[in-house]
């Protein structure tokens, strides 16, 4: 057994499959879990439209980039529909296990054994991998990606092959085509990438490939800049970003969790163990004399690329309308570990103070989102409304409840009841049941709510899977129902239903 010991604590390789694996396991248990939150089932119903549906909405309605939905949509069609909400979580559980791979792969190979087992440790340990590596969003797939341009740029400034060039080109698009925020950050990546090569005098040498680089990697995202051009404005007056969510952005680095999840009385030690790994980071401002030269190369470009592309979206979000939050920030979370592990693998002092904290960080964020994951109100709800609510009784969807139906409840008659901006809309929800809108609601009806937003004869159910969700389901009159309809042709739904 010690012998065993030995040969796993000196071999690389074996300690690093060892924390891949135990990775694999432990994010394993989580990984069937029984919900999608309103933005997951956007995703979900996203990657179940067919090809050209979901480019009609993206490129009207929402103007995201595709690839999430893309690769959400490959991932789905492993998996049969019993158990499709397994296989959205999946899609994001890979992105972790790439990101560990790549980690023991590509950056063992150009910046030491340290560095590449004090990111895995990170990447395993850090309580924002929990939510990167299970949210079906774009954030586990997006960080990833940038991840690799990170790497795969600092090649081109030391003897690049023209292998290096096309590999960069290649995962800097499929970034761009992953989220916006992606755009921002490579715009500081290519622009450090110039100023080494014209410091270190290599831009006679290198300059004129990453130049032509750049050129392709521009054209070939061109086309969809003008989607966000044409829909931004639209898109804009109904964005739930507000200046509070700016300003509360500064959470990121302290508890990143804190807007998503339920808060027990062991959250502080998600907050603590995170609040820790900022400061390690912050400490490698003061600590670069220690680095090789390479390794403070990368920490330098990390850093400030990651600083410049916040400061950029809080100078956006106030010259222009708010447009950050911590959870947008998760996109950069790849970067920051990177930088902090090269702090780390050099500050030996505080190595194994530092572990420790994570390790308990970890344990209690574990165990929260464990409880969040398998919140069973959702399924409560659900299987309530098919045991007790009539196929023929209209349901008015409030807020986000829409998405809810659509997924759900396909089999019942849902019609959406929205405000003047803040609600999710999909127009093939919308036009599904397009004929009752203009029906006489019956005496009774129903409204269905994601936020507790319901008003009359209600049962709740008070679900923890985000923070301060309770789907509501309500008994209203007749003629609260009539308004309710009114107001929604008149507000928002008159646009899509053509009159």
């Amino acid at each position: 057994m010690k012998k065993v010991f030995d040969f796993v604590y000196h071999n690389f390789m074996a300690k690093s499959i060892l924390l891949v694996a135990i990775t694999a396991i432990s994010y394993g248990f989580l990984i069937n879990n029984l919900n999608l939150w309103s933005d997951e089932l956007y995703s979900v119903l996203m990657a179940k439209d067919s090809f050209s549906d979901m480019f009609e909405l993206l490129t009207t309605e929402d103007s995201k980039p595709p690839l999430y939905y893309v690769y959400l949509k490959a991932i789905l069609a492993l998996f049969p529909q019993k158990y499709e909400i397994f296989g959205a979580h999946f899609g994001s559980y890979l992105t972790l296990l790439f990101a560990e791979i790549f980690t023991i792969t590509a950056i063992k190979k150009d910046y030491g054994e340290k560095v590449s087992l004090w990111l895995l440790v990170i990447l395993m340990l850090h309580p924002i991998s929990l939510w990167l590596a299970f949210e079906v969003r774009t954030y586990g797939l997006s960080s990833f990606l940038l991840l690799v341009c990170l790497v795969y740029g600092l090649r081109l400034t030391r003897n690049p092959q023209n292998i290096d060039y096309v590999k960069f080109g290649f995962v800097s698009l499929a970034s761009l085509y992953s989220h916006y925020y992606a755009a921002i950050w490579l715009m500081f990546l290519y622009a450090s990438i110039l100023y080494i090569l014209i410091y270190d005098k290599t831009f006679s040498k290198f300059g004129r490939k990453f130049l032509i680089t750049t050129f392709i990697v521009a054209i070939l995202f061109l086309p969809w800049i003008f989607v966000p051009l044409n829909t931004g404005r639209e898109i804009s007056n109904d964005w739930y970003v507000n200046r509070e969510f700016v300003r509360f952005s500064i959470r990121y680095f302290t508890d990143p969790l804190q807007p998503d999840i339920f808060q027990s009385i062991f959250f502080v030690a998600t907050g603590f163990s995170t609040a820790v790994f900022s400061f390690v980071v912050l400490t490698g401002i003061f600590s670069t004399k220690l680095f090789s030269h390479r390794l403070k190369r990368a920490f330098g470009v990390a850093f400030i690329t990651f600083f410049l592309s916040y400061i950029l979206l809080i100078v956006l979000s106030y010259a222009i309308r708010p447009m950050v939050t911590a959870r947008y920030l998760k996109i950069f979370s790849l970067i920051w570990y990177f930088a902090g592990a090269i702090v780390i693998s050099y500050l030996s002092n505080i190595k194994k103070t530092f572990l420790l904290v994570l390790i308990i960080g970890f344990s209690f964020t574990y165990l929260d989102m464990k409880a969040v994951f398998f919140d069973k109100e959702y399924k409560n709800a659900i299987e309530d409304i098919n045991s007790f609510v009539p196929k023929n009784m209209t349901i008015l969807a409030l807020d986000n409840a829409n998405l809810f139906c659509e997924y759900y409840l396909p089999d019942h008659k849902c019609i959406l009841a929205v405000g003047e901006k803040g609600e999710i809309l999909r127009k093939p929800s919308l036009l599904k049941n397009i004929n009752l809108y203009y029906k006489e609601p019956r005496d009774i009806v129903l409204t269905l709510s994601l936020y507790g937003s319901g008003e009359g004869d209600c049962k709740k159910y008070n679900s923890i899977y985000r923070y301060g969700n309770t789907v509501t389901l309500c008994k209203i009159s007749k003629d609260k129902a009539t308004k309710l309809i009114k107001d929604s042709l008149d507000l928002r739904l008159n646009k899509y239903l053509g009159s």
